[in-house]
């Protein structure tokens, strides 16, 4: 292998994308939108309430204080429905997914002595994820008023803490999988389009007379494509710190595992081009592939929330294992994870980049 060659093709390479404006554009603004779109989405997650509709039928001592207690959760916003209203019509013209009717008799409950039953009526649309936020606050509120109302002790106390660093937000758990996400589309689609360009401009079969072996035009386009990598790491690092206060870190290890992340997904981009000839056919191929990688591999949500079936299916996708050795390394800190995870990516990008040394003949196109 002769590095001249590989420096040759990164120059032309280089001196090919900045030449078109349009390029450096969109290499910018994919990576912009994501965090823009996610990071609104997900910047004050946590932070958010859930209203709760409330029709008091009691207006009692008791529901003013059960109602003060709900208050200083500090996780739901009352709104209240007149007593007067049609609970049963009022939900239906209102369209509402979480409603609770304090009955007439509330307060009876609370008079001293009292063997009084009273029962709360809530309304819940269960195909709405945060009915049972609110069904679990009401409940923790319920059983604190009965402990008080028996007289008892409460003797088992719960402290929570969050298992992330105090200084990072959910924006900050989510990003290193847009990371890895932006990685395996830059280096894919990237391979897979050149090649595809490559073949029918009959560019391959004037390689085929040059010096240039195809080990080094893979490594110039790998590094290329590593460079382009970083370059959409910083643009994604330095605005999601600018504009929403992200604070993250970049360590050896996080670096790594851009590094064989990008040559991982780069030889997947060259063996799918190589099988799938057709210009359109090919890309169509790489979105199949890619697309389902995206929703299976712990990008958008944790893939405890999957069934097991998928779960599993998540066990065989290199995207998982990219973007949780990110989350290791730049948000848990969890270093034995980090190095596991970059094992695991490092032998998938061995293997690829083997397949697509063996299966890249020039004088085949």
């Amino acid at each position: 292998m002769k590095m001249k060659h590989v420096i040759v093709d990164l120059k032309g390479q280089a001196k090919s994308f900045f030449r078109i404006k349009s390029n450096i554009f969109w290499t910018i603004a994919f990576p912009l939108f994501l965090i823009l779109v996610f990071g609104a989405i997900f910047s004050n997650m946590g932070d958010s309430t859930t209203t709760l509709y409330v029709q008091d039928l009691d207006e009692g001592p008791g529901s003013t204080a059960f109602l003060e207690a709900l208050n200083q959760t500090e996780a739901i916003e009352l709104k209240f429905i007149d007593a007067d209203e049609d609970i049963d019509q009022y939900i239906k013209d209102n369209s509402l997914t979480c409603v609770m009717v304090i009955p007439s008799n509330f307060s009876e409950a609370f008079v001293a002595n009292s063997t009084a039953t009273v029962a709360i009526d809530m309304r819940l649309d269960d195909t709405v994820s945060t009915s049972s936020v609110v069904r679990n606050i009401v409940s923790a509120v319920v059983n604190n008023f009965n402990l008080g109302m028996s007289g008892g002790t409460e003797h088992i106390q719960v402290d929570s803490d969050s298992i992330v660093q105090e200084h990072f937000t959910y924006l900050d758990f989510f990003i290193p999988g847009i990371i890895g996400m932006t990685i395996m589309t830059t280096c894919v689609f990237g391979m897979q389009g050149t090649i595809s360009r490559f073949r029918a401009a009959g560019i391959f079969r004037k390689l085929a007379t040059t010096p240039m072996r195809p080990f080094e035009w893979l490594l110039s386009r790998m590094i290329w494509l590593l460079f382009i990598s970083l370059l959409t790491l910083v643009v994604i690092m330095v605005f999601g710190m600018l504009a929403f206060g992200m604070n993250m870190t970049i360590n050896p290890e996080a670096l790594l595992l851009i590094v064989c992340g990008s040559a991982m997904f780069s030889a997947l981009g060259m063996i799918i081009a190589r099988f799938v000839k057709n210009e359109e056919t090919a890309s169509a191929a790489a979105n199949a592939i890619t697309f389902p990688m995206m929703f299976l591999s712990g990008t958008f949500f944790e893939m405890s929330m999957m069934p097991e079936y998928l779960q599993s299916v998540a066990q065989v996708l290199p995207l998982t294992y990219l973007s949780q050795g990110l989350r290791d390394a730049m948000v848990y800190d969890n270093m034995d994870g980090a190095y596991s995870n970059l094992l695991v990516v490092a032998i998938i990008a061995v293997i690829f980049v083997v397949v697509a040394v063996l299966v890249t003949k020039w004088e085949e196109d």
